[in-house]
């Protein structure tokens, strides 16, 4: 267990999204479809990203799902949303206390996203994906942080893959 997290889910400072319906994941675009969190310019927050987990559906070929980031800080937040839902870490708490950080699961992003890291690759077994357990998850704990004006969402690299998407992320002063 992360004392760190642990810590911050005890002050109510601990947020997770996810997409309510499987959603398609799309390449990297600024067009983006899957599940993406934004932190916008004046929060004076800084989004620590614990975890991020894809878990797939069906696909019509192999897929490359992984993250992307903003390659540039934005002074305008994204259009063209459909909010995600946000849920505090606290139980007590999961829907009093959204937090600054936004959640999308469709975005027209701000600026155009680029690639950071993949998560797994998914593969199909006639037109489902052949491990339906399979879940691809990384564990940042920390090492990644989403400044004002930046954001951090879920992409491919070729083409749409449907599935399941979360974030989970702290919140702290800058």
């Amino acid at each position: 267990m992360d004392q760190f997290f642990l810590d911050e889910t005890r002050k109510g400072n601990v947020y997770h999204t996810h997409n309510v319906t499987t959603g398609e994941v799309t390449a990297l675009s600024a067009t983006c479809t899957g599940l993406v969190v934004e932190n916008p310019i004046n929060s004076g927050k800084s989004l620590v990203i614990a975890s991020m987990e894809y878990i797939g559906s069906t696909l019509s070929s192999i897929r490359e799902v992984g993250i992307a980031v903003s390659s540039a800080v934005a002074t305008a937040p994204s259009t063209t949303v459909t909010a995600a839902v946000i849920h505090n870490g606290l139980v007590s708490g999961s829907n009093l206390n959204k937090g600054v950080g936004r959640s999308y699961s469709i975005a027209t992003l701000a600026t155009a996203p680029v690639w950071l890291r993949p998560l797994g690759s998914c593969r199909q077994s006639g037109g489902t994906v052949a491990d339906n357990s399979l879940q691809l998850t990384v564990d940042f704990d920390g090492t990644v942080l989403v400044s004002p004006g930046t954001y951090i969402c879920f992409s491919t690299l070729t083409a749409a893959s449907t599935g399941l998407c979360s974030i989970t992320w702290a919140e702290i002063n800058e």
